[in-house]
C-alpha cells in the first residue's frame, strides 16, 4: 500500500478564481496597513522616549503632553486596525510595542 500526501487542489483553485484573488489582495492590504500603523506607533514612542531622556522643565512638560497625545493617537489607530483585522488580544500589542501606561490612558481621548 502506498501513501500519498494530501493535495490541496481546492485551495489552489480558489486562488485562481476572481474571489480568491480579491481575498488575497484584501489580506495583503490588511497586513500592510497593520505594518504601517505599527511603524507609526514605533516612531511616536521613540520620539517620546528621546524627549523624556533629554528634556526637563515646564516647557518640556508641554511638549511631553503633545508627544503623549501623538503616541496615544498612533496606538489607538493600531488597536482599531488590529481589531478590524479580526485579531482581538490587545495585550499582545501592548507588550510587543512596549506601550507605556501614560500613553494607554490617553488612547481614544481627544
Amino acid at each position: 500500500m502506498s501513501v500519498r500526501p494530501p493535495t490541496f487542489s481546492d485551495r489552489k483553485a480558489g486562488l485562481q478564481s476572481g474571489a480568491g484573488i480579491l481575498e488575497a489582495e484584501i489580506l495583503a492590504e490588511m497586513a500592510a496597513s497593520l505594518g504601517r500603523a505599527g511603524r507609526t506607533l514605533e516612531k511616536a514612542l521613540a520620539q517620546l522616549s528621546l524627549h523624556e531622556a533629554a528634556c526637563r522643565g515646564d516647557e518640556a512638560q508641554e511638549q511631553r503632553q503633545l508627544l503623549l497625545q501623538i503616541a496615544a493617537d498612533a496606538a489607538w489607530a493600531l488597536l482599531i486596525q488590529y481589531e478590524l483585522s479580526g485579531l482581538s488580544s490587545q495585550t499582545q500589542l501592548v507588550k510587543r510595542y512596549g506601550i507605556p501606561p501614560d500613553v494607554l490612558v490617553r488612547v481614544g481621548v481627544r
